[in-house]
C-alpha cells in the first residue's frame, strides 16, 4: 500500500471531519516524531502494533567486486521492527496458510 492509499483509507473511516490534507499532515507529524524518538532513544513502541528500534551493527571489512579494493566500514545503526504478539495473532486470523 502506498501513501496515497493509506490517506484515502483514513479519509474513508474519519468521513468529512477530516480533509485529505489534515490527514497527511497527521501522518508527517507521526512519522517525523517516530523518527526523532528513534534517534534519541533507540526506541519506539506501540502497543498493540510492536516496536521499532536500532540496533547498532558493528564496522567490517568489504572488498569491492570488480577493482579487488578493501574498505572498512564504519560501525552504524539500522532500523529493526518487531511485531506485537497482538499484530502476530491478528494476521494469522486474517491470512491463513495455503
Amino acid at each position: 500500500m502506498r501513501r496515497e492509499h493509506l490517506v484515502e483509507k483514513i479519509a474513508e473511516k474519519f468521513g468529512p471531519a477530516f480533509t485529505k490534507a489534515d490527514i497527511e499532515k497527521l501522518i508527517d507529524a507521526f512519522l517525523d516524531t517516530v523518527f526523532d524518538t528513534l534517534v534519541v532513544e533507540k526506541r519506539v513502541e506501540l502497543r498493540r502494533f510492536g516496536t521499532f528500534e536500532l540496533r547498532k551493527r558493528p564496522g567490517r571489512s568489504a572488498r569491492a567486486p570488480k577493482s579487488g579494493k578493501v574498505y572498512t566500514l564504519p560501525d552504524r545503526y539500522v532500523p529493526f521492527f518487531r511485531p506485537s504478539k497482538i499484530f502476530k495473532e491478528e494476521i494469522s486470523k486474517k491470512i491463513q496458510p495455503e
